[in-house]
C-alpha cells in the first residue's frame, strides 16, 4: 500500500506530467476567466487521462504486445482517448448542456491533449508492474487536474496584483509556472 501510494505521490508532485514532463502545458495556460470552468475542465480531464491510461495499458499489454502490433500504440490510444472524450461529451450534452457550451473547444480538445496521450505512452515503456502503472496513472491526473485549477486561480489573482508592466500577462505566468516547477522538484527527496 505504501508503495502505492508513493507512486502516485511522485507522479502528481515530483514528476509532474506538465511542469517538470512538460505534457500539456497549453492546457496550463488556457485563458478563463471563471473558475468554475476551469473546474469542469479539470474533472473532465482527470476522467479521460485516467481512464485512457489504464485501457491504454491493459490494450497494450494483453493485445498490443502479444500480436506484435506495439508500433500501433499511437494509433490506438489516440483513438481510444478520443472516444473516452466524445462519450463523456455526448453524456454532459445530456446532463449539462450550458457547460458544454461553454467550453466546447476546450472539451473536444481533450481527447488530443498531450498530457493524455503521453501517459499512456510512457506506462508503454515503464518498467511497473500493471497496477503500479495504474497508480502512476492515477496520480498523473490528480497532479494534472490539480495543476490546471491552482493555475487558474494563479491567474485570476494575478490580474488583480500590482505586477511591472514588463511581466504583465503570459510573462508572469511562465515566470510563475518555472517557481511552482522547481518547487514540485524539491520534493524529489521526500519519495
Amino acid at each position: 500500500m505504501t508503495t502505492y501510494l508513493s507512486i502516485i505521490i511522485a507522479a502528481a508532485l515530483v514528476n509532474n506530467v506538465v511542469l517538470v514532463q512538460l505534457l500539456g502545458v497549453s492546457s496550463l495556460f488556457l485563458s478563463n476567466s471563471r473558475l468554475q470552468n476551469t473546474i469542469e475542465l479539470a474533472i473532465l480531464n482527470f476522467i479521460v487521462l485516467f481512464s485512457a491510461a489504464v485501457i491504454n495499458l491493459l490494450l497494450f499489454r494483453f493485445i498490443l504486445l502479444p500480436l506484435g502490433l506495439g508500433f500501433l500504440k499511437l494509433l490506438f490510444f489516440v483513438a481510444i482517448s478520443s472516444s473516452i472524450t466524445k462519450l463523456l461529451l455526448q453524456w454532459l450534452e445530456q446532463r449539462f448542456p450550458l457547460s458544454l457550451r461553454q467550453q466546447k473547444l476546450a472539451f473536444y480538445l481533450t481527447g488530443g491533449n498531450s498530457a493524455v496521450i503521453g501517459v499512456s505512452l510512457l506506462n508503454t515503456v515503464s518498467r511497473l508492474s500493471i497496477p503500479q502503472s495504474i497508480a502512476y496513472s492515477l496520480g498523473a491526473a490528480l497532479g494534472f487536474s490539480l495543476l490546471l485549477i491552482a493555475f487558474a486561480a494563479l491567474r485570476l489573482r494575478l490580474d488583480s496584483a500590482e505586477v511591472p508592466a514588463p511581466f504583465r500577462g503570459t510573462a508572469i505566468q511562465l515566470i510563475s509556472a518555472g517557481i511552482v516547477a522547481m518547487f514540485l522538484l524539491g520534493f524529489a527527496g521526500l519519495v
